[in-house]
């Protein structure tokens, strides 16, 4: 007998996913993180296939399936190949960014009068919502675009969006130990630079509104659910970039550990306490305050959490669905991302999949809850 190979992934959680996922049918993905550790307790991409088939000879229906349809794309790892627009799910790291860089402050008022217009474009809401005067909680909590379409304008041209995003770990590596992981492409102005150099982008320079819907998580942003994951649990570990693994330890026959699997964090990223939990106040009334976007799916879960909903636009498709949510708040002990694509608002598809995960985690991990559904009690 050889040795064996102990994961990090919990068959619950990894069932529940996957179920999530298949049932509804959309191409999608989905990860659920340790956020102070970098465990993967689930990760899974939809459509996905059976190994078997390359255990015989295969037809050329099974070559097809496989290998030559770009829209299902079963081999493709949509957890850690893939390269999206996340839509608002991204206003965690704009938030970052403008609290440290000194943009604006938890308490700074911003009118949201339904539209942002620079020069002779206009950047509106979804739906046409017109909000008032927002400071970060509240607009966190209904998703203003028009504030933080106004923070990607103040920061347009400093690079600090950009900065903060890669501090994140959005648009590199993360060190996975499985192979095929993509980088992604954060947008910025020497990479617009450099593509008028090479003579394409039909030599657009940079602009503000690049900068605008980067602040949203649209325009040229190129990412995947585990770099979200991965900067969702920055924020909820009080900033630790950990390093994702499925690897926990090697057994030998008779269960002795041989090795055991406990990659460093890449980096700490410094986050001031008052800027923290100001960001986690808003993604926890995004859940389930009463205006939140996605009260109606977390509004009665008895576990407290911090969730944001993304609604991607990516062209020629129908909007993608994303959820990002932390749990349990305030002191998170697990992320979880979920995306679906044209799977509409991130409440319609993302978010009930990404709770059917943590009903599976915390069905299995909780003792009980408290009565004031608080938090977790073991």
């Amino acid at each position: 007998p050889g040795d064996n190979l102990k994961l990090t992934i919990d068959p619950d959680v990894q069932a529940a996913g996957e179920s999530a996922l298949a049932s509804r049918g959309l191409p999608g993905a989905f990860v659920t993180m340790n956020v102070n550790n970098g465990q993967l307790l689930g990760l899974g991409s939809f459509p996905t296939f059976d190994p078997t088939v390359f255990t015989e000879p295969m037809t050329q229906a099974q070559v097809n399936a496989l290998y030559r349809d770009e829209v299902t794309a079963p081999l493709t790892d949509r957890a850690t190949e893939s390269y999206y627009p996340t839509g608002s799910t991204f206003k965690l790291v704009t938030a970052l960014a403008a609290l440290e860089g000194g943009v604006i402050t938890p308490s700074t008022s911003i009118f949201d009068g339904g539209k942002l217009t620079v020069g002779t474009q206009s950047f509106q809401n979804a739906g046409g919502a017109s909000y008032g005067s927002l400071t970060l909680v509240p607009a966190l909590e209904v998703s203003s675009d028009v504030f933080f379409y106004n923070l990607g304008l103040d920061m347009w041209d400093t690079g600090q969006l950009q900065r903060w995003a890669a501090k994140l770990g959005i648009g590199k590596e993360s060190g996975l130990d499985l192979p095929g992981e993509t980088e992604g492409l954060v947008p910025s102005k020497k990479w617009r630079d450099d593509l008028a150099a090479e003579g394409l982008a039909e030599g657009r320079p940079w602009s503000a509104g690049d900068n605008i819907q980067l602040a949203t998580g649209q325009g040229d942003l190129q990412t995947n659910p585990l770099q979200l994951a991965i900067a969702y649990a920055a924020l909820g570990n009080d900033g630790t970039l950990v390093t994702p693994h499925v690897g926990m330890e090697v057994e030998d026959a008779a269960g002795r550990v041989l090795k055991e699997f406990d990659p460093k964090p890449r980096r700490k990223i410094k986050i001031d306490p008052a800027n923290r939990r100001a960001i986690m106040e808003g993604l926890h009334q995004a859940a389930q305050g009463p205006q939140g976007t996605s009260y109606g799916i977390f509004g009665g879960f008895p576990i407290e959490v911090a969730g944001k909903t993304g609604t991607a636009q990516r062209p020629p498709h129908a909007d993608q669905s994303w959820y990002a949510v932390l749990a349990p708040y305030p002191d998170p002990r697990i992320v979880t991302v979920v995306t679906m694509e044209e799977g509409g608002f991130g409440a319609e598809s993302a978010a009930p999949a990404a709770l059917q995960i943590l009903e599976a985690y915390f069905g299995k991990h909780a003792s009980s809850v408290s009565a004031a559904g608080t938090g977790l009690a073991e």
